[in-house]
């Protein structure tokens, strides 16, 4: 992911600063799927990405 990407996404959550790797966002890329990225002096580096799975929850009342 580059910078530009990066600042178009309007969905990025802020998580938190790291000293060694600067300011960390979560970005959504797909439906399901995100990637944790550190942002320091205009470089996006991809920490980890995740594909989530859609969980069925059923209630009984």
């Amino acid at each position: 992911m580059n910078y530009l990407a990066f600042k178009s996404n309007s969905l990025k959550e802020y998580l938190g600063f790291c000293e060694q790797k600067g300011f960390i966002y979560s970005v959504p890329l797909d439906q399901g799927t995100f990637s944790v990225v550190a942002l320091q002096n205009g470089t996006v580096t991809t920490l980890i990405q995740f594909t989530v799975q859609p969980c069925k929850v059923r209630m009984k009342v």
